[in-house]
């Protein structure tokens, strides 16, 4: 479900970090890039294939919020309130779109409900208000009695649940080639100014204050780029939505297409070791989710996904960024911002005023405007969605195009995606480069974080056309990308921001 994730394909994954050219430039990629195989074919699961005996997990939808009056309904209202995240709350209130605080997506689920699913013997799994409903881990038999319950809307996303995979033999790579350190950034040097990026970090608006939500894989923390004695990264909330457990750190021996994407997303963002890397919001708080299995592609990911958008907004995030897609899941024909799963999560999340970011995909690009080659979640209706662009400044020839099947322009923005400077999943000293729209995604977000520390009152909407207007393409054109290859083109944080020098 990654961005950079083409599994088996040694694409690095969902959106994954293209690997081309020569045998000689793919070993060094094996060594520099997190490399994750292109997912297993889509598993798609009728309940009729069930077998007896087997376990599966399976997404249970419930058919309300089991509001018998208003006065309940008014009682949950002012209970949400009186008990939400204080900073959530304060961002509901400036910038929330939707009518009201809260709506039946923020009503807790129906206790009994969740009572009568467990009595079956089922495993219930990640919860989601906005999705009201369950994952479960549960039999054939189990299943079928859970469809029958009479608050049960319909029991899908079936998949086999398979182990976590386990490294068997770690990859022997020879050292990477030497790197002479340039400056403060160090290899981060590019990606950083190609935004103006620089500019805002030497005015004091390195995301400080800011909170950034990173929805991927799962995460390695012990890189010292992250734990420099000057600024180690601060977490302030972690879920693992695949595991179900709150430790987004992986275990011992965990196959390494589990937190390899994830961690490179992270250092493009977290980084802090001088002279070496810098990321792009480096003082920012972090909530880091994973709602990524690394070896398998299946539907239920997308509810995952939409569970850590919810968690992520109710610990009062400020942006959220996310390198994933549905690998095989949606035609372009369903990319009109409310079909796919992960979509209508986007679609809730930014209406309740967070800022979201997403790549545009790995699929290329033509010259024909009416045919796009767009993966969902980018066809979100306020999403930043995000192209790729070379060292050069030049359009990626993996950078995918739109536009939505509804006409809406898609990708808006660019940022470097070719050999994308991060740090090593696997040595806690090393570096890596990555390529893919899902690196270019990270590269935008800690940008627009830090813009938004210059203005943390700017809405959604106001934050987009700022960055949109100093785009490079549209201040040279006066318009965006007829094509819809490079929308507005790469912007300036700098001259967003509206500082002077």
């Amino acid at each position: 479900m990654i961005i950079t994730k083409k599994r088996k394909q040694q694409l690095p994954r969902k959106c994954v970090m293209v690997m081309r050219q020569t045998l000689g430039i793919l070993l060094f990629f094996l060594h520099t890039v997190p490399v994750q195989s292109q997912p297993a074919p889509l598993a798609v699961l009728s309940e009729s294939s069930l077998k007896d005996g087997v376990l599966y997990d399976a997404w249970v939808e419930f058919k309300d919020k089991d509001i018998q009056t208003e006065t309940q309904r008014l009682k949950v209202l002012k209970d949400l309130e009186k008990n939400f995240n204080p900073r959530a709350l304060a961002r509901r209130k400036k910038k929330r779109t939707f009518p009201g605080l809260f709506d039946e997506k923020d009503f807790p689920l129906a206790p009994r409900y969740l009572e009568g699913t467990a009595k079956t013997g089922a495993k219930i799994r990640v919860k989601s208000r906005w999705l009201n409903g369950v994952s479960i881990l549960a039999t054939k038999k189990q299943i079928r009695e859970i469809k029958n319950l009479p608050y049960v809307k319909n029991v899908i996303d079936f998949y086999q649940h398979k182990p976590r995979a386990q490294l068997k033999s770690a990859l022997k790579s020879p050292p990477p080639p030497p790197y002479q350190a340039a400056g403060f950034y160090g290899r981060s040097e590019v990606q950083v100014s190609q935004l103006g990026l620089h500019k805002l970090h030497k005015a004091g608006y390195n995301g400080r204050g800011i909170v950034i939500a990173v929805i991927d894989c799962g995460f390695n923390l012990s890189h010292t780029a992250l734990r420099h004695p000057e600024r180690s990264i601060q977490v302030i909330a972690q879920w693992d939505f695949v595991e179900n457990d709150a430790d987004v750190i992986p275990r011992p021996g965990l196959h390494p297409t589990n937190y390899d994407h994830g961690t490179a997303v992270l250092g493009i963002l977290a980084a802090y070791a001088p002279k070496q890397l810098v990321g792009t919001a480096y003082a920012a708080d972090y909530i880091l989710c994973n709602a990524e299995d690394g070896e398998f592609e299946y539907y239920l990911e997308e509810r995952w996904y939409v569970a850590a958008l919810e968690f992520a907004e109710s610990r009062g995030a400020d942006v959220a960024t996310s390198s994933l897609v549905l690998y095989g899941g949606y035609k372009q024909h369903q990319l009109d911002g409310k079909t796919a799963v992960m979509t209508i999560g986007l679609n809730t999340a930014i209406g309740n005023g967070v800022i979201c970011i997403t790549g545009s995909g790995n699929f290329g690009h033509d010259q024909d405007p009416a045919v796009g080659h767009l993966s969902a979640p980018g066809d979100a209706k306020g999403v930043i969605c995000v192209g790729a662009i070379t060292r050069e400044g030049n359009i990626t020839s993996f950078s995918s195009d739109g536009p939505t099947v509804d006409g809406r322009r898609k990708p808006e923005v660019l940022a470097l995606g070719s050999g994308v400077a991060t740090i090593s999943s696997e040595e806690k000293d090393r570096y890596s480069k990555g390529s893919g729209v899902s690196m270019a995604g990270p590269v935008m977000a800690g940008a627009v974080a830090c813009l938004l520390q210059v203005h943390p009152d700017w809405t959604v909407e106001q934050l987009r056309k700022a960055l949109f207007f100093s785009g490079d393409f549209y201040r040279k054109h006066g318009k965006p990308d007829p094509l819809f290859i490079h929308g507005y083109g790469i912007p300036d944080v700098f001259l967003a921001s509206g500082l002077k020098e």
